[in-house]
């Protein structure tokens, strides 16, 4: 883990999200990245010729940017765990979760934290309604924060026992250090997938092995699921979860529109931080 991204509207989800990621980053000496979108800068350029641009208003709103950027670096300062966490700061123009896309891409970035629900007082930039938008865009792991975690000692991962999950697997076991907690591995039961418990414990045998995953045992759902989504929930209460774990496939256009994505729903009605892993 070198490098973590946590973009910010300044709301208090996003300070959140920072915490979170400061935590992060002391454990594993890794640099964040601060990214604050401006998303005024670019919205007039294809109307130019119609529009009145006003570099006072411009220069006024990257002020205030840029001072909130300096308090939220000091209030980092003033904890004595996190005066030694670096952090980096960057103001891009352009639709929010396009710049994130780009800025994964072009700095290389290893995991992403954003905060959920997180509306500022400025009306155009609202962090936690893009979340489950970057969840589908970026390939390194999004990690989404309702709210500040203490630990993440209990950890809930819904699978299907498919092969095609060992990516989320193995994606998830070299997290292990940060994420360190004692693994759920939850089987939305399947009557067709698998005939019995020996066969549902056999494949879950191969995918922890294949992986190295550890300290990962398997739990059962009721029979009768009609809602996939809350019973997950159900049980990442139940068990009293830090964290839920969910591989994505990443679905966009019309695959989307049909499909849907689990993941995402998920991470927009858990009040747990939800960690997306790609199985793209």
């Amino acid at each position: 883990m070198k490098k973590i991204l946590v973009p910010t509207d300044f709301s208090g989800f996003a300070q959140s999200a920072l915490e979170v990621a400061a935590d992060i980053a002391f454990k594993t000496n890794a640099e964040i990245m601060l990214l604050h979108a401006n998303e005024k800068m670019v919205t007039a350029t294809p109307l130019a010729e119609y529009y009145l641009y006003d570099k006072a208003i411009e220069d006024e709103y990257l002020d205030m940017v840029t001072e909130s950027l300096k308090k939220t670096l000091a209030e980092i300062a003033e904890n004595g765990k996190f005066s030694r966490v670096k952090v980096k700061t960057a103001v891009i123009g352009g639709p929010m979760v396009s710049v994130i896309e780009d800025f994964v891409k072009d700095h290389a970035i290893d995991l992403v934290v954003m905060g959920t629900r997180g509306v500022s007082g400025m009306e155009e930039i609202i962090v936690g309604s893009n979340t489950e938008k970057v969840i589908r865009r970026v390939k390194c792991p999004v990690l989404a924060v309702p709210s500040p975690a203490v630990s993440f000692g209990k950890i809930v991962f819904p699978t299907t026992l498919k092969e095609s999950q060992l990516p989320a697997f193995k994606a998830f076991a070299a997290l292990q250090k940060i994420f360190s907690g004692e693994v759920s591995l939850l089987y939305i039961n399947d009557p067709g997938n698998f005939k019995n418990t020996a066969a549902m414990e056999a494949q879950k045998d191969f995918l922890v092995k294949e992986s190295g995953l550890k300290n990962a045992t398997l739990f059962v759902s009721d029979t009768e699921v009609f809602n996939e989504e809350d019973a997950i929930l159900d049980f990442a209460h139940q068990n009293h979860a830090d964290l839920i774990v969910m591989g994505t496939h990443q679905r966009r256009g019309l695959a989307h529109f049909f499909m849907g994505s689990m993941t995402e729903d998920t991470v927009n009605h858990s009040d747990i931080p939800v960690l997306s892993l790609s199985i793209k």
